[in-house]
């Protein structure tokens, strides 16, 4: 089950992640990515550094969630009847 711990944050939008650790620093693997079970197109490294496809990125953070947060991001909702 995917267990969103941070948001990643830019202008425009922000995305639950879940942080994965690799040998330069951490995936920030998305519920998407989880399900697919695909690379994680983001990365951050040494220095908060942020990349994407491994080129560097800018004006991108990541925000920390509470664990009640977490669990609402990543859970999906059915309408009742």
């Amino acid at each position: 089950m995917f267990k969103a711990t941070h948001l990643l944050v830019s202008r425009s939008q922000s995305t639950p992640v879940q942080l994965v650790k690799s040998t330069e620093g951490f995936f920030l693997v998305t519920e998407i990515e989880w399900q697919r079970q695909s690379k994680p197109v983001f990365e951050i490294r040494q220095g908060d550094r942020f990349f994407c496809n491994g080129l560097p990125i800018l004006r991108y953070s990541l925000q920390p969630l509470d664990s009640e947060t977490s669990q609402n991001k990543s859970t999906s909702t059915v309408p009742s009847s």
